[in-house]
């Protein structure tokens, strides 16, 4: 499972997407969840980027073969830098190749993925944060993880249950930031607004307390699952139990009968 600072995905978005959409490369690309989604641009390209320095170098490396004294002179320099050109030439090709894949998924996946530290206010955090938590308790509980309980289903629904809980903080934390921005420097009870603010507070607490509603059940679930596994543990305790005094009675009335037909002889 994620972690609390961990991207959080929409379920439905593919492996290919969460794969190119992880990690540092695509850091600079992610789009914040309230936007504004800029208009990719075609990356410029001259003679500094590593494909021009390929070529320049490659192209010298003739020159200087063209002049040169003998043929294997020749041979020498122009193969191996030729290669190396083209070497690097490739790599920053499909370096490229690979960031634009990156950057259209950013676009076309925008508001299916949500970044806690970026697209969660401050002030919401700590219940995202108790949100993931329960999430990592549930996945790596024992019965869970010993399939004693139906573990496909809690796998299949609790990346559903986190993204719900994340997509209603992040959309949350956009209206806040919006009615901000409107307010600006206007007193929320000003006589022309508080009617309005009003509305949207009580619009947003009622978010914020379906949120809530939604990490109590999870916290809940991982309660009762760690009561599942204290008792599964007392179990397992109990009939080793029993199996050691079953095991030591055997071997005490097998020991008697034969001490008892030895003193009949």
């Amino acid at each position: 499972m994620n972690g609390g600072s961990a991207i959080v995905f929409d379920p439905e978005v593919g492996d290919d997407v969460r794969r190119a959409l992880t990690g540092p490369a695509a850091e600079g690309l992610l789009i914040p969840y309230r936007g504004p989604v800029q208009v990719p641009t075609a990356a410029g390209r001259n003679m500094a980027t590593p494909v021009g320095w390929g070529i320049g170098v490659s192209g010298l490396a003739a020159g200087l073969a063209v002049l040169g004294t003998s043929v294997q002179w020749t041979l020498n320099i122009i193969i191996p830098v030729s290669l190396c050109g083209a070497v690097v030439g490739t790599g920053e090709y499909v370096e490229r190749r690979k960031t634009a894949r990156r950057a259209k998924f950013a676009i076309a996946c925008h508001r299916r993925y949500v970044r806690p530290g970026t697209d969660i206010d401050a002030a919401f955090l700590p219940l995202w944060n108790r949100a993931a938590a329960a999430a990592e308790q549930i996945a790596a509980a024992e019965v869970v993880v010993a399939d004693r309980i139906d573990s496909a289903q809690v796998t299949a629904l609790l990346p559903h249950r986190l993204w719900e809980i994340a997509e209603r903080l992040a959309r949350l934390t956009e209206a806040r930031d919006r009615q901000r921005e409107i307010l600006g420097g206007a007193a929320p009870d000003d006589p022309d607004l508080a009617a309005t603010v009003a509305q949207q507070r009580a619009a947003q607490d009622l978010a914020a307390a379906d949120a809530i509603r939604r990490v109590e059940r999870l916290e809940e679930i991982a309660g009762l699952l760690a009561q599942a596994d204290l008792t599964e543990r007392v179990r397992i305790e109990a009939q080793a139990v029993i199996d050691q005094a079953h095991t030591a009675a055997r071997q005490a009335l097998g020991s008697g009968d034969e001490e008892g037909r030895r003193g009949t002889r």
